[in-house]
């Protein structure tokens, strides 16, 4: 009996070793390798595919430097953010420093505040306003361009303002695409005479005043050895550039672009909003989707009489349903296509990318878009569909960072909620009549038993 209870008590004394060591052993793998598992609607704790991309892009390392104090709880914090990162890049690495105990090499990195963070790629560094996701991806597309290569707006003809902040200008374009590492900036060619060397492209943003012949020829003169432009038009406005329309190889007809059957995004009813959301096979255009919102456009087309030394894409198509109207005549309800005039039957285009091989640029390609309409980027419509997208996009192929043209903003997929009218009416008919006279007349009548007991 005796040799029994100590065998118990030495079984007992094994298996609680072994359930402590294999506790141990648990605790020590679940403090050296971890997995996560997120298992939130839209996965809104991982980090959105287009910033994966860009992870899996990068050939340089990338560093996160935490300048924060001596806390534990704040410390595993950043650690398990920059996992995130980490899980799609095994060069993504992170440094916390105490800013109190290494003051110089917080001086060096620029920090000026407890908590903040520095990213770092390659050799190149920025302070990070904010860890949130987009504030990362654009830090990151920042350090990647490196170098002040300028995006140069012409000005002098009105054109569209650069920091105007009227509906008309295009101050909110300006202010997302300075976050994202575009150095922007207004010329006049009329008061220098040239273009700045480290130009990366030019814009013309829909000049309403002719430019004079020596202005035209430097803008020739700069296409002719390789520079790259944004031109965006509008109906009936040549603005004395013809000459650079026969070097560019194409045709602004007469006219303006009507659709009386598309629906648009916006409740407006005027035949002038053309919607778009068709963008061709090009590699510009590769990532674009949903609808694009154009006001007052123009067709933009190849001048076929003239030889061909470029490459011609079609990137914005209409539906069948617009057309372009050239008769000018005053908007009406029942205006419609005229086969027996001069008018154009869609699908048309209202923007055309063109490219051609070069020596004279180090990046051996140059590229030209003309878009037919310069609305879709000003402050009254840019926040409207995928128009910021498309924006997005022209200025990364033509500063040649097409890699990067796939990354926007994450937003979560439930943060409002969308039900028909008939749900809508319903929920207001009961909790408005319904629910208040139900309760009124179990009152009334808990009142009346009450009078009778």
């Amino acid at each position: 009996m005796k040799n029994k209870q100590s065998a118990f008590q030495l079984n007992n004394l094994l298996f609680t070793l072994l359930m402590l060591t294999l506790v141990g052993i648990a605790a020590w793998f679940s403090y050296q390798y971890y997995q996560t598992f997120d298992t939130t609607y839209g996965n809104r704790n991982t980090l959105s595919e287009p910033t994966q991309q860009l992870l899996q892009s990068l050939e340089k390392p990338l560093k996160f430097v935490a300048y924060v104090p001596d806390d534990a709880d704040l410390h595993q914090q950043i650690r398990e953010l920059v996992a995130k990162y980490q899980k799609f890049n095994p060069n993504v690495s992170l440094d916390i420093i105490n800013p109190d105990l290494n003051p110089e090499q917080a001086k060096a990195d620029g920090i000026k505040n407890q908590r903040q963070v520095v990213l770092k790629l390659g050799k190149q560094s920025e302070v990070l306003g904010s860890v949130a996701e987009q504030s990362v991806v654009n830090a990151i597309q920042r350090l990647q361009r490196g170098d002040d290569r300028l995006v140069i707006f012409l000005e002098g003809h009105k054109e569209a303002g650069l920091f105007d902040d009227s509906s008309a200008g295009l101050r909110d374009i300006a202010s997302e695409l300075q976050k994202k590492g575009f150095k922007l900036q207004p010329h006049t060619l009329l008061s220098t005479g040239s273009l700045p060397k480290n130009t990366s492209f030019v814009i013309l943003a829909a000049p309403k005043q002719a430019y004079l012949p020596e202005e035209v020829s430097i803008l020739t003169q700069y296409i002719e050895q390789g520079g790259n432009l944004l031109w965006l038009t509008e109906p009936n406005q040549t603005a004395g550039l013809a000459a650079l329309q026969k070097t560019l190889g194409i045709n602004i007809p007469e006219g303006r672009l009507l659709s009386v059957d598309d629906k648009p995004l916006i409740d407006v009813n005027s035949p002038t909003i053309i919607p778009i959301t068709r963008y061709g096979e090009a590699e510009l255009m590769s990532q674009q989707q949903g609808q694009t919102l154009f006001s007052y456009a123009t067709l933009v087309q190849r001048d076929l009489s003239v030889k061909a030394v470029w490459d011609f894409d079609a990137i914005l198509t209409t539906s069948d349903k617009v057309w372009l109207e050239t008769n000018g005549t005053e908007l009406s309800k029942n205006i419609q296509y005229d086969k027996d005039t001069d008018d154009i039957a869609g699908p048309v285009n209202l923007g055309i990318a063109l490219n051609r091989e070069t020596k004279k640029k180090a990046s051996k390609q140059q590229r030209i878009v003309i878009i037919g309409d310069s609305n879709f980027m000003r402050n009254g419509f840019i926040g409207y569909g995928g128009n910021l997208e498309l924006t997005e996009h022209l200025f990364n192929w033509l500063s040649a960072n097409e890699h990067l043209l796939v990354i926007k903003a994450k937003v979560a997929p439930d943060t409002k909620i969308e039900m028909p009218d008939w749900q809508l009416y319903s929920i207001a008919l009961f909790f408005l009549f319904l629910l208040p006279i139900g309760l009124l007349v179990f009152g009334v009548w808990r009142w009346v038993l009450r009078k009778r007991a």
